[in-house]
């Protein structure tokens, strides 16, 4: 494991060497500054990691960079974070895309002053259509078949097992979150194939709070056998339910997306079958790496860059943590 630990950061070097063979030395002297905008912020273990992608692409380009958003969840406030995004008449501007309409502003703006935009983490669910953002493309998972593959996998633990799914629920923590829709209708549509219910539950992000609305729903759906969190605090949610209930590890068929110590606890536990990685390290550092190699060079990739859906189980996880402890995973 040692060795897998060691790739990582000399697959990062090899990519700058190719950044700085394209000129980086001069741009460093040009005061280059980017901007990441984004819904979630440095009190969630998920973006945490991002953010490290991010710091670790700028100190390689030796660019000013800024992370704006608030510390937890603030879809709203994006719009106020674009402002500022282009105070600093920057070079280039990731910024997710929970919902087009908050940022559209913004992201108009920076295409009439010829400043690149690249969405990460979260996708403009109108791209390719009339009303898509004027971006360029999307460093992130594809959240549709990440919510596939956990369905998917459900299915195929009770089958093993000589079980049944019996009825399905897919929370929500962040209502209107257009990748949390995504994961949800992934998880619905093998549902929907086989003949098997599924509800949506709105909770929050707040685990005390889900733990209370999971034990009011499973009191009310006793039948119901599979559930889909979406993230690491709802994950703390669902643990803390189980506990407080005494159910059985394994008595729920459990999956959840994105990582956490927590969640590996419960992988080992068996309190979750899996959950999907979507590697936010590289979401932060590509995009900061490619608003780099389009703002200087206009260069860019054939399409979308996906990095996930990536499956984390019994069978990876403890070489994941090893990894998540250098901050990357």
């Amino acid at each position: 494991m040692k060795r897998i630990t060691r790739l990582l950061p000399v697959a990062l070097l090899i990519l700058g060497i190719f950044v700085v063979s394209l000129g980086v030395v001069g741009a460093q002297d040009d005061g280059l500054t980017f901007a990441m905008v984004s819904h979630g912020g440095a009190s969630n273990p998920f973006w945490i990691v991002v953010m490290k992608g991010q710091e670790d692409a700028c100190a390689l380009l030796g660019a000013e960079c800024q992370w704006l958003s608030e510390p937890d969840y603030g879809l709203e406030q994006m719009a106020g974070w674009w402002d500022a995004a282009l105070a600093l008449n920057p070079d280039g501007v990731g910024t997710t895309v929970p919902d087009p309409e908050v940022i559209r502003s913004g992201v108009e703006r920076a295409a009439e002053l010829g400043i690149p935009v690249i969405v990460f983490n979260t996708a403009d669910p109108n791209a390719g259509l009339e009303g898509a953002l004027p971006t360029l493309f999307y460093v992130g998972a594809n959240e549709f078949t990440g919510g596939v593959s956990n369905a998917r996998r459900v299915f195929a633990e009770a089958a093993a097992d000589g079980a049944e799914v019996t009825g399905g629920v897919c929370t929500i923590q962040e209502q209107g979150h257009s990748g949390l829709e995504a994961r949800c209708a992934g998880v619905e549509s093998v549902f929907d194939e086989m003949g098997v219910p599924i509800q949506r539950l709105n909770i929050t992000n707040n685990p005390e709070e889900t733990a209370g609305i999971l034990s009011d729903f499973f009191a009310a759906n006793a039948d119901t056998n599979a559930i889909f969190m979406l993230g690491p605090q709802p994950s703390s949610g669902l643990n803390l339910y189980i506990q407080e209930s005494g159910r059985a590890a394994g008595e729920l068929y459990a999956t959840s997306h994105d990582t956490s110590a927590e969640i590996y606890q419960m992988i080992q536990d068996g309190n979750l079958l899996q959950t999907i990685d979507q590697q936010p390290y590289l979401q932060g550092f590509q995009t900061i790496m490619w608003l780099y190699l389009n703002s200087q060079f206009e260069l860019a990739p054939g399409g979308d860059i996906f990095t996930g859906p990536g499956v984390i189980d019994l069978g990876n996880v403890e070489a994941i943590i090893e990894l998540t402890a250098g901050g990357y995973r």
